[in-house]
């Protein structure tokens, strides 16, 4: 492991570029987290990052405005911008979490943000290049037990499950899942609760990402 100190630079643009570079050159992966924490990010700047490959969509610290509001984007925003320009960004999810002893909605705690990623071997190489890659998924809660892309479709298997309290309450009634289909500009170009959700391409699309949403 090499340790990468802070690069500095001569604005917001310029000191990301240098970490994203650096970090690169000592052979990590590089993310921008949580763009809105103190407001710190716009998209036309994430933009100017000719290096940006993952982008934090949600931060599970309950202080980094992952909706946006004010006349500032969210996260979710950002992302469909730079994905709009052009630019593969993947998403990703964290928790952020700094306390671990005490819980509370205002705490930032483990477990409510995380990757699961498809890889040949529980490996960091193999981590690291299947993240690069784009082979995984971002989660709040929601588990897919596969994700599969074609040149005519993409497909979201859900594995759908009952609410964690379920047991303790003795309630035996499954969660109930929306997919929303997603393309340029933010545009919801389709809606699904089936499963797995299907979104068949008619051609004319940029990009196409998925937002599965359970009931709870």
């Amino acid at each position: 492991a090499t340790l990468v100190p802070p690069q500095g630079g001569a604005s917001v643009v310029d000191s990301l570029r240098r970490n994203l570079s650096a970090v690169q050159a000592a052979r990590g992966l590089p993310w921008v987290n949580h763009p809105n924490f103190a407001w710190a990010l716009t998209s036309g700047e994430l933009m100017e990052l000719p290096d940006l490959r993952l982008l934090e969509i949600y931060n599970g610290h309950p202080s980094v405005n992952n909706l946006g509001g004010g006349g500032s984007e969210s996260a979710e925003e950002m992302w469909d911008a730079v994905l709009s320009s052009g630019r593969r960004v993947y998403g990703i999810a964290v928790d952020d979490a700094h306390v671990f002893k005490r819980f509370a909605r205002e705490l930032s705690n483990p477990g409510r943000g995380w990757v699961v990623v498809r890889a040949p071997e529980l490996s960091a190489a193999a981590l690291l290049r299947s993240l690069a890659a784009g082979d995984f998924y971002a989660s709040t809660g929601v588990v897919l037990s596969d994700v599969r892309a074609s040149r005519s479709e993409v497909s979201i298997h859900i594995a759908a499950s009952r609410p964690s309290y379920a047991d303790r309450v003795g309630d035996a009634s499954p969660l109930r899942y929306r997919t929303y289909f997603v393309g340029q500009k933010g545009e919801t170009l389709a809606v699904s609760v089936d499963n797995p959700a299907v979104y068949r391409f008619k051609g004319g699309e940029r990009y196409v990402r998925a937002r599965v949403v359970a009931s709870n």
